[in-house]
């Protein structure tokens, strides 16, 4: 292979995980002609299609899959040697992506954020709100909280922090009685807190039944606070927030893990060490 076409890889990998030209072309930082050029260069030094192209959208051929395959192992090694270089330098510098639910992001990261970067001038944090969750094995992100033990991704490290505790709330100026529950959509029923309010409304008949429904906690919170009705939230965020009143005494009605995913190439990074200490103070 010649020489230039080592850096075309880094094209046909982005168009493959993003699944389009325009896809790499971001993630790259280049003209969305640019990336199609260099994945058809590539295609044509390996004399073989990487991608079935249709509406748009590519679709890798099994022959793209095996390439992926290798090339991603290229990357591992890539990025394993990379982190051992960059041991020799202690300082906290550097770029760290950390993803988690947008709640979290929102209500409680971003506004413990000003004394971590105060602390490292050089530390660069790239907070991804996300309800999904990213692939840190793809390098989606160095970091993630995870609302529950993880399961998939095999060759992360996981460590359980803590708990959530998760309560009932209502809005502060709303009348108690037959609050209508404001829950998640559909395709979110198998999330405990979708199941934990399901189970709730059908213990009950004297409730309005619910007319609103989301997709993610940072919307549940939206919606109680605009007087829309009542739902389970986190204890952490909701007790300080003055718009929101908690809805009986009884013990927190629902408690989730709170689970660190860390890169195991990234680790020993003391950027990785400095963000993973403040996570903890912020959190427990």
């Amino acid at each position: 292979m010649r020489d230039e076409n080592w850096d075309d890889l880094r094209f046909f990998l982005a168009a493959a995980r993003g699944g389009s030209f325009a896809a790499a072309a971001r993630r790259l930082g280049v003209n969305e002609s640019t990336a199609a050029r260099r994945i058809a260069r590539l295609e044509e030094t390996f004399d073989c299609r990487l991608f079935l192209r249709s509406a748009g959208r590519l679709a890798v051929t099994p022959a793209g899959e095996g390439l992926q395959m290798r090339v991603e192992a290229m990357e591992r090694e890539m990025q394993a040697a990379a982190a051992v270089l960059r041991l020799a330098d202690k300082r906290v510098a550097g770029r760290v992506r950390l993803t988690a639910v947008p709640l979290l992001v929102n209500r409680l990261l971003l506004p413990a954020l000003p004394p971590l970067l105060a602390a490292h001038p050089a530390l660069e944090l790239e907070l991804i709100a996300e309800p999904r969750d990213l692939s840190l094995t793809k390098r989606e992100a160095d970091l993630a909280l995870r609302l529950a033990r993880p399961t998939r991704e095999q060759r992360i490290l996981a460590r359980r922090l803590g708990v959530l505790a998760f309560a009932v709330y209502g809005p502060a100026d709303a009348a108690v009685e037959h609050l209508p529950w404001v829950t998640y959509e559909d395709a979110m029923a198998d999330l405990p807190q979708a199941r934990w309010i399901a189970r709730e409304m059908a213990k009950t008949t004297d409730t309005a039944p619910p007319r609103v429904s989301v997709n993610d906690a940072e919307g549940i919170l939206a919606a109680v606070r605009a007087g829309l009705g009542k739902s389970l939230l986190p204890v952490r965020l909701a007790e300080t927030d003055p718009a929101l009143r908690r809805l009986g005494d009884g013990p927190p009605s629902l408690h989730r893990e709170i689970w660190l995913l860390t890169h195991p190439d990234l680790r020993a990074l003391p950027r990785i060490q400095a963000v993973t200490d403040w996570l903890r103070s912020v959190l427990f």
